[in-house]
C-alpha cells in the first residue's frame, strides 16, 4: 500500500507539471515504474497469502485498490498526452506479471485494449488523413494483449468476468476489422505512389509500374472482402481507373467501377457520397450505360431499316391518326391493322377519359412487339410503331380525370 501512495504522489507531480504547461515525457514516467510494480507486486502477495485468513471483505478491499490502479492510470492517460499511454501500459504489464486472480488482469487487459484502439481510430497526418501506418502499429498492439487476454479466458458463472470476455471479444472484431481496413488502404497508397511513377516517365508510360499499381489495389481488395464494404469499393474504383483512363479497356473497367458503386450503394453515408472516387465510379457507370444503350439503339435500327422501308406509307398514315386524337388511332390500328389473333380485335370504348385510358392500355397489351415476334419481321416492326403512338396517346391522358 505505501508503495502505491509514493507511486501516486510521484505521478502526481508529473501530472502538475503537465498542466502547468510543462510537458511529461516519458522517461520521467519509467522511473515511477519500479514502485508501481512493487505495489502491485505487494498487493498481489497480500492477496494470495491472505486468501483463506483473511476475511472476504479484507480481499475485496485488496481488490479495489488494483482496481483503482487502473482507473487512475486511464483517467490520467488524456492528461499525459503521450503515444502508446505508457502509465495503463505499466499497470497492465505490472498486472501482467504479478500472481493475481485473473479477472483483475482481464479488466487490466481491456482497459489498455480499449485505449490503444481509440488512439489508433484517432491518428491523423498533417493533411488530415487517416496515418494507417501509425493506425496499424497500435491495432497490432491491441492485438497482442488480446492474446494475453485470450489466455485467461475461463468459463465461470461469474457475471463481471462473463461481461469482461464478452467485451474482449468484441474489441478482438473491431481490431481486426480495422486492421484490414489500414492495410487495404496502406496497399491503395502504395498503388497511387505506383502509378503516379508509372505516368511520369519521361520516356513513356512504365507497364511494369502500373501493373504493380494493380497488383497493390487487388492486395487492399482482398484484405477487407466481406470486412469492409466502403474500402473494398475504394480499391474496386482504383483498379477501374487504371482500366479506363490508362489502359483504355473500358469493358473492363466498367465490371470495377460497377462493382464499386454497387459496395457504396450498400454502406451509402455522407462522407461516401462526397468521395471523388465515389463520383468518379458513378460518371463512368453513367457514361458506359449510356454507350451501350446508344449501341443497341443504333443495332436495333439497323435490324429494322428493311422493314421501315416496305412499311414506309403505313407509319406515316398510323402517325397522322395518332396525331388527330386517341379515338380516331384506336379506329385505324384495329381497322387498318387487325390483329392475326382475332380475339385480339375488339372494338374500342371511347365514350369518358377513363375507358379511353382502359382501350388504349388494351391496345398496347395487344400490339406490343414482345408479344407479335410469331408474325414476322414486319409485323413486329408495324407493331412497335403502332406501340409508339398509342404510349404517346395514353401518357397525353394521364392527367385527364
Amino acid at each position: 500500500m505505501l508503495q502505491w501512495a509514493f507511486c501516486k504522489f510521484e505521478l502526481n507531480q508529473l501530472l502538475v507539471k503537465a498542466l502547468d504547461g510543462n510537458e511529461a515525457k516519458r522517461e520521467d514516467l519509467s522511473r515511477s515504474r519500479l514502485h508501481l510494480v512493487s505495489a502491485v507486486d505487494a498487493i498481489s502477495k497480500a492477496m494470495k497469502d491472505g486468501a483463506e485468513l483473511k476475511p472476504t471483505a479484507w480481499l475485496d478491499g485488496l481488490g479495489n485498490v488494483l482496481k483503482e490502479m487502473i482507473e487512475w492510470a486511464s483517467e490520467q492517460t488524456s492528461v499525459l498526452s503521450l503515444s502508446r499511454s505508457p502509465l495503463l501500459q505499466y499497470v497492465t504489464c505490472a498486472f501482467d506479471d504479478a500472481d493475481m486472480p485473473s479477472k483483475l488482469k482481464l479488466l487490466a487487459y481491456r482497459t489498455y485494449i480499449d485505449t490503444l484502439f481509440k488512439e489508433a481510430l484517432c491518428m491523423r497526418l498533417t493533411d488530415g488523413n487517416t496515418d494507417h501506418a501509425a493506425c496499424l502499429s497500435l491495432l497490432h498492439d491491441c492485438n497482442l494483449y488480446l492474446t494475453k487476454a485470450s489466455s485467461c479466458f475461463i468459463i465461470d458463472p461469474d457475471e463481471e468476468r462473463k461481461c469482461l470476455q464478452t467485451q474482449i471479444q468484441d474489441l478482438r472484431g473491431s481490431v481486426n476489422v480495422h486492421i484490414s481496413i489500414s492495410e487495404a488502404m496502406k496497399y491503395i497508397a502504395l498503388g497511387d505512389v505506383c502509378l503516379a511513377t508509372a505516368l511520369m516517365d519521361e520516356e513513356g508510360m512504365d507497364m511494369e509500374k502500373v501493373k504493380d499499381a494493380l497488383d497493390f489495389y487487388r492486395q487492399a481488395s482482398l484484405a477487407t472482402r466481406e470486412l469492409d464494404m466502403e474500402s473494398e469499393a475504394v480499391a474496386m474504383s482504383r483498379i477501374g481507373k487504371v482500366y479506363s483512363d490508362v489502359l483504355s479497356l473500358p469493358e473492363k473497367a466498367h465490371k470495377y467501377h460497377y462493382q464499386a458503386v454497387r459496395l457504396a450503394l450498400t454502406v451509402m453515408s455522407p462522407s461516401i457520397e462526397r468521395s471523388d472516387w465515389y463520383k468518379y465510379s458513378v460518371e463512368k457507370v453513367k457514361l458506359h450505360q449510356e454507350a451501350v444503350a446508344a449501341k443497341e439503339k443504333n443495332e436495333h435500327e439497323r435490324d429494322r431499316a428493311p422493314a421501315m422501308e416496305r412499311l414506309q406509307e403505313k407509319v406515316a398514315a398510323l402517325k397522322k391518326a395518332e396525331e388527330r386524337g386517341s379515338e380516331a388511332l384506336l379506329e385505324h390500328v384495329y381497322e387498318q391493322h387487325p390483329h392475326p389473333n382475332l380475339e385480339r380485335n375488339m372494338v374500342p370504348c371511347v365514350s369518358t377519359p377513363s375507358e379511353m385510358k382502359a382501350s388504349l392500355r388494351k391496345a398496347i397489351q395487344h400490339y406490343h412487339p414482345d408479344r407479335n415476334g410469331q408474325h414476322g419481321e414486319d409485323w413486329k416492326v408495324l407493331c412497335e410503331e403502332i406501340t409508339k403512338c398509342l404510349n404517346l396517346r395514353y401518357a397525353s391522358l394521364k392527367g385527364v380525370k
